[in-house]
This record gives structure tokens, C-alpha cells and sequence, in this order.
């Protein structure tokens, strides 16, 4: 039997292998573990698989007036909501390691709502991205600092506690043209889905290492093609990346990890996709995403690859524009 590393501090661990805005936070195994901690528990032994909670779907409305809708995983084509709560014109959703939730809006203010999450939930406090107009994807490390794209030229980290004059502590903004998807490794690097250069044609993605203030360590070749980079999220050894093109409804493209400076997708998922807003693992290796074109989840089980279709599609009804999703408790 193959020997397991230690968990350490971050078991459980989940299949996703990535933290961030769009993963489950304390139960996820990280980048620098991806592959190694497959079918090891956390004691070693490589036979008990992780453990299974029970976990919640959280689905954002671009809208007036809009709501995060709460569905019980695993969803199925007739699922319904649990429950929602109130916000506005939702664009991205982030939950921390306690489950508390960082919801934005399309207007740049940031709701924090503590846990547990309820129909009668009411932001705690509420603050700005910076004086940004937007808000992109929302990512918490394991300290609790999180991390918030703002659809412009930097990613702005806030550290708690948080109060109505919160402001960042740190500014990402070397080479970012409009910052839109971002997430995080185990190593606290920064990887960031930058849409609009090549004179605003395609997308790059970028990686920052702490302390997060110089030029990204890695640059991908720009893909080009009226591609707009959207949200993103890592399983294993792959990172997935919504990714609207042109004319058509859009595609996932999958990035081998670790990326360098002329990485390119290795496939890219299109049955399915129709203008992918937002993506998400849950503890299973499924891949959710948010296709903004025709308000539906479509969910997509492991292994994936350019062949992959959905387990499953499942319509919200009404005025409902998905731009933000996020997997949690």
C-alpha cells in the first residue's frame, strides 16, 4: 500500500484539493497535496474516504430584487430551495471556514452574514471593495482574510474583524486588466483570471505569491478569441474556468497544474455551457456551474473531460440571473 502524508492541519480533506470562494474551506485537501492525499484518509491508512457532511448549494440572483437561494445537496431537476435570503443583484458569493457568507453586489458593496445561514438571515455589516463600481469572485483563506476581485485592475484583501469602514490591507494589481475569477492554493498563492488584454480580445490567467505586491510570478499566454475569463475553481490537479467566447455560449477550460508562462487548456468542457458565470466542487469531485444564458446548474461528475455532460440540469424559474454560486454547509 502506497504511504500517505499527513493531513496535518487541514484534515479532512475533500476530493476538490482546493480552497477557495467557490470550494469548501477546512475540508478541502490543497494544491501542494492534489494527488498525493487521493484515497488516504487522515490517519494513513488509504481506506476510510472522507467525511461526508452534509452541505448546501448557495445560488445568487442578479436582479432587483434578488436573493441567495439555499439548495440541499445533491440537487436533482426538480430540486427547490431550502431556503434564501435577502439580498440584491448578487454577483458573487464567498463562505468562509465557519460558513459565514460574503455575498456582493454588482454595485460594489460587500454583505457579511454570520452563521448559521436562514431564511431570517440579515447582514452583520456591510462595507465597500475598495471604492470599486463591481465585484468579482470572493475567495477567504484559512486566517479568515478574504479576497475580492473587482472587475478592474486589482483584487482587493480585506482582514477581519470587518465593520462598515473596513478597507483592504492589501491591493493585487500587477499586470490585471479586469479582474474577475481568483482562488487560492495551499501555498497562499493567488491565481487570478484576467479578462480584457490583448486589447481587450482574450484572457490570461495570473499568479500572485504572498505578500501578493509585486508582478505575478506566472502569466499564461493569452488565449485570444473574444474570450472573457470568469470564475474559476481547482479540483486535484486541474484548474476549471468559466469562460465566455465570442458568439457562442461559451466553455469550461481546464488548466493542468502547475501553471507556467505558456500553459494552455488542456480541454475544455462545452455540452451543457451556456454562458458560465460561476463554478463550484462539492465533496464528491462533482463540478457545478452557474450558466447565466439560461438560469440552470448543470452538474457534472468526475472524471472530467472535453466528453463530459451533465448528471444533471436544473432550471430556476423566474427573473433569475446566476452570476455567483458557492458550496458550503
Amino acid at each position: 500500500m502506497r504511504a500517505c502524508p499527513s493531513a496535518g492541519a487541514n484534515a479532512p480533506y475533500s476530493r476538490s484539493g482546493w480552497k477557495g470562494a467557490l470550494m469548501i474551506r477546512k475540508s478541502t485537501a490543497f494544491l501542494a497535496l492534489a494527488g498525493l492525499l487521493a484515497g488516504c484518509n487522515a490517519a494513513g491508512t488509504g481506506t476510510t474516504p472522507p467525511v461526508v457532511t452534509v452541505q448546501h448549494l448557495y445560488v445568487g440572483n442578479d436582479n432587483t430584487p434578488g436573493t441567495v437561494q439555499a439548495y440541499t445537496l445533491p440537487i436533482t431537476s426538480a430540486s427547490t430551495p431550502a431556503f434564501s435570503f435577502a439580498s440584491n443583484n448578487v454577483v458573487s458569493i464567498g463562505l468562509d471556514a465557519n460558513n459565514d457568507a460574503l455575498v456582493g453586489d454588482n454595485a460594489g458593496h460587500l454583505q457579511f452574514f454570520t452563521a448559521p445561514l436562514s431564511a431570517s438571515s440579515t447582514p452583520s455589516v456591510t462595507f465597500t471593495n475598495g471604492g470599486a463600481s463591481n465585484n468579482g469572485q470572493i475567495v477567504f483563506n484559512a486566517g479568515g482574510q478574504v479576497f475580492v476581485a473587482n472587475v478592474s485592475t486589482a483584487v482587493n484583501m480585506f482582514t477581519p474583524p470587518f465593520t462598515a469602514a473596513t478597507t483592504p490591507s492589501t491591493v493585487v494589481s500587477g499586470g490585471l486588466v479586469s479582474a474577475i475569477g481568483d482562488v487560492l492554493d495551499n501555498a497562499g498563492s493567488l491565481y487570478v483570471a484576467n479578462a480584457g488584454t490583448g486589447g481587450g480580445t482574450g484572457s490570461d490567467l495570473e499568479v500572485f505569491t504572498p505578500p501578493y505586491t509585486g508582478a505575478p510570478a506566472v502569466t499564461t499566454p493569452n488565449v485570444g478569441g473574444l474570450t472573457a475569463y470568469r470564475k474559476m475553481a481547482g479540483s486535484g490537479s486541474t484548474l476549471y474556468v468559466c469562460a465566455l467566447a465570442g458568439t457562442t455560449t461559451g466553455r469550461i477550460d481546464a488548466y493542468g497544474l502547475p501553471l507556467s508562462n505558456t500553459s494552455a487548456p488542456a480541454f475544455a468542457i462545452t455540452t451543457g455551457i451556456n454562458v458560465p458565470e460561476a463554478i463550484a466542487f462539492d465533496q464528491n469531485g462533482n463540478m457545478y456551474v452557474g450558466n447565466f444564458g439560461n438560469s440552470t446548474i448543470t452538474v457534472y461528475a468526475p472524471p472530467f473531460s472535453a466528453a463530459s455532460a451533465p448528471t444533471v440540469t436544473l432550471t430556476i424559474p423566474g427573473s433569475f440571473a446566476i452570476f455567483g454560486i458557492a458550496i458550503g454547509r
